[in-house]
């Protein structure tokens, strides 16, 4: 009876144990891409370019460099992290053509 308790007791606990949930910034999970960009052939098949990012962390010297150069456009504070987005333009190549795309690129920063 005692082994029946203890083995249920430690299911119940490992079951217990989450991870921390993701956090949204922009209204999209950070490990999600979002927003609507040009549909395009890639190697033959479709491809559509998502117009907002996955959250990358990067060093916190790249988000203090981008801050003095006024180029964020938005942050919010999530915890030890300062998360941010950058609008850049990037080139993207279907099979049969290009196109600009404008991205907001989403960081994270671990403050110091």
């Amino acid at each position: 009876m005692k082994r029946s308790l203890v083995a249920l007791t430690a299911l119940v606990l490992a079951g217990c144990t989450t991870s921390p949930a993701p956090v949204v910034f922009l209204n999209t999970p950070e490990m999600e891409e979002s927003g609507r960009g040009p549909v395009g052939l890639i190697n033959g098949k479709p491809c559509e370019i998502k117009s907002l990012t996955t959250v990358s962390e990067v060093p916190y010297a790249k988000y203090v460099r981008a801050k003095r150069e006024d180029r964020i456009l938005v942050e919010e504070d999530h915890g030890e992290y300062v998360y941010y987005a950058i609008q850049e333009q990037r080139s993207v190549h279907f099979d049969d053509a290009s196109a600009i795309v404008d991205m907001n690129a989403r960081y994270k920063s671990r403050r110091p």
